[in-house]
Order: C-alpha cells, then sequence, then structure tokens
C-alpha cells in the first residue's frame, strides 16, 4: 500500500477516533441530564404536586438527541439495523457485495434525508418557535440534519473503506476492521 495512503489513513483514523469519543460524552452527557431532568420532574410531581412546565418537552427533545447521537455511533461500526437472515445464508464474498451496494443505497437515502432535514429546519426558523426560556426551537432539532449528514458520512467512508479493502486485499489498516467489520 502506498505510503501516502497509509498516513492519510493513519490521520483520518485518529480524527475518526477523536470524534467517536466527543460523540460518546455529548450522548453520555444528553442522557445523564434527561435522567436527572425526568427524576427530578417525578420527584417534584410526586412530593411536592408541583413541577417543572418544560421538563416534558426537552426531555422529548432530549431523546432526539439520544437517538441520532446512537445512530451515527451505530452506523459507525455496522450495529445499525440489518437483515441477519440474509448475513447467514449468502456466502462472504457475495454477503461482502451485497453490503457494498446497500450501503451506497443507504447513504444515498440519508443524504436525500438530509437536505430535507435541513429544509425542515429552515422552515422552523422561520416560523420562530419557541422551545423555553427564549431558546429557538430550531437550534435544538439541528440534530436532526446534522445526525443525518454524518450518517451519510458514515456510510460513504465505509464504501470508500470497502474499495479499498477489495483493492488492496484486506490491507488498509486497523481503521476498516473497527468501522467496517466482514
Amino acid at each position: 500500500m502506498p505510503g501516502l495512503l497509509r498516513t492519510f489513513l493513519d490521520v483520518f483514523s485518529a480524527a475518526d477516533r477523536a470524534f467517536k469519543y466527543i460523540v460518546q460524552g455529548v450522548l453520555a452527557t444528553v442522557l445523564l441530564g434527561m435522567i436527572a431532568l425526568v427524576f427530578s420532574q417525578v420527584v417534584l410531581r410526586g412530593l411536592f404536586n408541583s413541577g417543572i412546565s418544560w421538563a416534558d418537552v426537552v426531555g422529548r427533545h432530549m431523546v432526539l438527541w439520544i437517538a441520532f447521537l446512537g445512530a451515527m455511533l451505530a452506523t459507525r461500526s455496522r450495529q445499525h439495523i440489518s437483515i441477519d437472515l440474509a448475513s447467514r445464508l449468502v456466502p462472504r464474498r457475495a454477503r461482502n457485495g451485497l453490503r457494498f451496494i446497500l450501503d451506497i443505497v443507504a447513504c444515498i437515502i440519508c443524504c436525500a434525508l438530509t437536505i430535507a432535514a435541513v429544509k425542515f429546519v429552515i422552515s422552523e426558523h422561520e416560523m420562530e418557535t419557541v422551545l423555553f426560556a427564549g431558546i429557538p426551537l430550531w437550534t435544538i432539532e439541528t440534530i436532526i440534519p446534522f445526525g443525518f449528514a454524518m450518517m451519510t458520512f458514515e456510510y460513504a467512508v465505509g464504501v470508500v473503506l470497502d474499495i479499498l479493502r477489495f483493492v488492496y486485499n484486506g490491507q488498509i489498516s486497523h481503521l476498516a476492521s473497527e468501522r467496517r467489520p466482514v
């Protein structure tokens, strides 16, 4: 394998791992925040007959963030929803070819969803809806286009890694095996 490609893959691998840890950190923070918010809401309602007026709405949006952050991580490591039956019945070489084609299709679909999500957030921005405390709703909903854009990127990276794996007979560094197990 050419040295320049190896260097690029090493740099990309380091950036990829850093991004993974950042997403995991944000995911853990949002999850812990949601747990604290919901727990506080339950205690306030149960013991004091009161509550936080905005807690339910914020909790729902935190679930949205958790879903998209988790989907980004799952797409990165091929732990997203898949049809297990096909992987058991199809021979390995054919399965890799099928996975390559499905990754291209998924990349195109995620790209289309990114575009639709951007249009959605722009329309939310134009409506000037406020979530609570003056926070515009569209700022919270930016996770939708960002999440789909990152899934598009992950599928595109997977396609490129699959091509490199094929061209270099599986020797494209640990990055491919960590991100895209065969």
